[in-house]
Protein backbone atom coordinates (compact mmCIF):
# COMPACT_ATOMS: atom_id res chain seq x y z
CA UNK A 1 0.00 0.00 0.00
CA UNK A 2 1.46 3.63 -0.82
CA UNK A 3 1.65 6.20 1.51
CA UNK A 4 -0.64 8.08 -0.31
CA UNK A 5 -3.62 5.38 0.01
CA UNK A 6 -2.00 4.69 3.50
CA UNK A 7 -2.89 8.86 3.68
CA UNK A 8 -6.15 8.76 2.65
CA UNK A 9 -7.34 5.99 4.63
CA UNK A 10 -6.89 7.97 7.80
CA UNK A 11 -8.22 11.02 6.23
CA UNK A 12 -11.03 9.13 5.65
CA UNK A 13 -11.55 7.48 9.14
CA UNK A 14 -11.26 10.50 10.58
CA UNK A 15 -14.22 12.15 8.73
CA UNK A 16 -15.84 8.90 9.47
CA UNK A 17 -15.03 9.35 13.47
CA UNK A 18 -16.06 13.16 12.99
CA UNK A 19 -19.66 12.27 11.56
CA UNK A 20 -20.04 9.46 14.22
CA UNK A 21 -19.62 12.14 16.68
CA UNK A 22 -21.83 14.35 15.23
CA UNK A 23 -24.69 11.38 15.06
CA UNK A 24 -23.80 11.18 19.26
CA UNK A 25 -24.41 14.76 19.70
CA UNK A 26 -27.45 14.67 17.07
CA UNK A 27 -28.87 11.63 19.08
CA UNK A 28 -28.16 12.74 23.03
CA UNK A 29 -30.60 16.35 21.52
CA UNK A 30 -33.31 14.07 20.33
CA UNK A 31 -33.33 12.41 23.55
CA UNK A 32 -34.36 15.43 25.63
CA UNK A 33 -36.13 17.46 22.99
CA UNK A 34 -39.45 17.32 24.29
CA UNK A 35 -38.93 16.52 28.22
CA UNK A 36 -39.51 19.12 30.37
CA UNK A 37 -38.86 19.50 34.81
CA UNK A 38 -38.33 16.29 36.49
CA UNK A 39 -38.50 13.92 33.33
CA UNK A 40 -35.53 15.66 31.93
CA UNK A 41 -33.77 16.14 34.59
CA UNK A 42 -33.41 11.96 34.90
CA UNK A 43 -33.57 11.15 31.19
CA UNK A 44 -30.73 14.11 31.14
CA UNK A 45 -28.55 12.31 33.16
CA UNK A 46 -28.27 9.15 31.24
CA UNK A 47 -28.28 10.73 28.00
CA UNK A 48 -24.69 12.76 29.22
CA UNK A 49 -23.61 9.55 30.53
CA UNK A 50 -24.10 7.72 27.51
CA UNK A 51 -22.35 10.42 25.15
CA UNK A 52 -19.91 10.52 26.95
CA UNK A 53 -19.04 6.67 26.73
CA UNK A 54 -19.51 7.11 22.96
CA UNK A 55 -17.60 10.29 22.68
CA UNK A 56 -14.39 8.85 25.16
CA UNK A 57 -14.57 5.72 22.56
CA UNK A 58 -14.49 7.88 19.18
CA UNK A 59 -11.12 10.09 20.83
CA UNK A 60 -9.37 6.29 21.78
CA UNK A 61 -9.90 5.57 18.16
CA UNK A 62 -8.55 8.74 17.05
CA UNK A 63 -6.16 8.31 19.51
CA UNK A 64 -5.24 4.96 17.62
CA UNK A 65 -5.08 5.96 14.45
CA UNK A 66 -3.09 8.99 15.25
CA UNK A 67 -0.36 6.43 17.08
CA UNK A 68 -0.05 4.99 14.10
CA UNK A 69 0.43 7.51 11.43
Amino acid sequence: MSIVASDQERIQRLEHLDAMAAQEWATYGERLRDLTGDEYIAAEAVAWEELQVALGQLREEREELAATS
